[in-house]
């Protein structure tokens, strides 16, 4: 069976875990092989995949794409919300909408500067997300279960032009 690269964000962690397993271990076992040994009350989401994803489930079932290059990839989440509610604000606008807690901040992007605000691509292009009253804007790759509080399963963010500096 050839190896699989599991990458593991957990919720209110900047922390990414990621290692090579064999697809045929399963989740329980992967979380194992990346020094997890707990997981509580928390949930575990694979992208891609709707709900909580059992322990015993195979890994080899939850691949979602490639590796840059390299082996089959899995992202999993580590968190207790079973979806998270974002608001993406433009323009004094504010769009809601739920996504499972393993959905990635630039898929958030697509939806906010494409759906919810129909945006060209053009603009789309010069707009980043921002976390809401601040200056942060997540890595495209982060997990927005990563950036709940701990205390609510929510993210507000601002969609604010990216700033070139001209001269």
């Amino acid at each position: 069976m050839k190896n699989i690269k599991i990458v593991l964000q957990r919720e209110g962690a900047a922390q990414v875990l990621v290692g090579d397993l064999n697809g045929q271990q399963t989740v329980g076992e992967a979380l194992k092989a990346l020094g997890v040994t707990h997981i509580g009350q928390d949930l575990l989401h694979a992208e891609d995949h709707d709900g909580p994803v059992e322990l015993k489930t195979p890994v080899q079932a939850l691949v979602s794409g490639k590796g840059e290059g390299g082996p089959a990839l899995v992202r999993l989440h580590q968190g207790r919300c079973r979806r998270v509610s974002v608001n993406v604000t433009f323009n004094g606008v504010t769009k809601s909408r739920d996504f499972p807690p393993v959905t990635r901040v630039g898929h958030v992007h697509q939806w906010a500067t494409h759906n919810a605000f129909e945006m060209s691509p053009r603009d789309a292009a010069e707009h980043v997300l921002e976390l809401e009253g601040g200056d942060e804007r997540p890595d495209s790759d982060a997990q927005i279960g990563t950036l709940t509080d701990g205390v609510l399963c929510a993210v507000a963010f601002d969609l604010v032009p990216f700033k070139r500096v001209e001269g």
